[in-house]
């Protein structure tokens, strides 16, 4: 989807928003979990830092640019970071939010990161690891660098070929991620997932393989609960909850 067609589009959700601010929101968890967290604007302590580690980014990653020994591949994901990372400090605050409050035992990682949402993740609790899953080499090494520049050790690389199928409590797709790493996830999606488990979704109302994959993922009767907030969705298997999609904005988090 075209960038000012996306923004446009982005900004109306909010005016057409059924579940802004929990309104006709019968569940008290999903209730809670909007007014409490999503929409919540707590300051917690790694946030100064990280903020300043996304600015340093920002400027790294533009000189990356600039290197004409790039490949093509590389030098399209660079831009496509440096345009991420200038916009994404109120999404990845809200993602440590979230994990926080659910306090996961095992959480993964699927796709590629620059290392910047990797650090937001595992800070929330540095005893738990954080698997990270399928991420390109080049993108893995950059990423390495950053997360060991940051002194964080509680991030484990692998190749989703390699692990055994080990259910996870949390699991987050990026934006970035193999075709192929899709397609082995979602056919054996029972396997990956505990029977209580939620799923974090990007880019799923731009990207149009994103926009399928929410739409088959949200229709499992695995899952209850659906929450679009436009750039990310969330996917809820929970007990006691009743299976419906909410709508919410991006608005929601910021």
């Amino acid at each position: 989807m075209p960038h000012l067609k996306y923004q446009v589009q982005k900004r109306f959700t909010r005016l057409i928003s059924r579940h802004y601010r929990g309104f006709g929101i019968n569940s008290p968890y999903i209730y809670h979990l909007v007014r409490e967290v999503i929409e919540a604007k707590m300051h917690y302590y790694p946030f100064k830092k990280l903020d300043r580690l996304c600015r340093n980014m920002v400027s790294d990653v533009e000189k990356r640019i600039l290197k004409e020994s790039l490949s093509k591949e590389q030098n399209l994901w660079l831009k496509n970071e440096f345009n991420r990372l200038n916009g994404c400090t109120q999404l990845y605050r809200f993602l440590f939010r979230l994990v926080n409050y659910l306090n996961p035992k095992r959480i993964a990682f699927l796709g590629d990161d620059s290392g910047l949402l990797l650090s937001y993740l595992a800070k929330v609790d540095r005893r738990r690891d954080l698997l990270c899953l399928g991420s390109r080499n080049f993108v893995s090494d950059y990423s390495r660098s950053i997360l060991k520049e940051q002194r964080i050790s509680n991030v484990k690389y692998s190749e989703f070929s390699l692990i055994d199928k080990t259910a996870f409590d949390f699991i987050h797709i990026s934006r970035s991620v193999d075709a192929n790493v899709l397609i082995e996830f979602e056919s054996n999606i029972e396997s990956y997932l505990n029977e209580e488990s939620y799923l974090v979704v990007e880019n799923i109302n731009r990207d149009e393989r994103m926009i399928e994959l929410w739409s088959r993922l949200k229709k499992m009767e695995r899952f209850n609960v659906s929450l679009d907030l436009f750039d990310v969705g969330i996917l809820i298997a929970r007990k006691g909850l009743k299976k419906q999609d909410y709508n919410l904005s991006a608005s929601s988090y910021k």
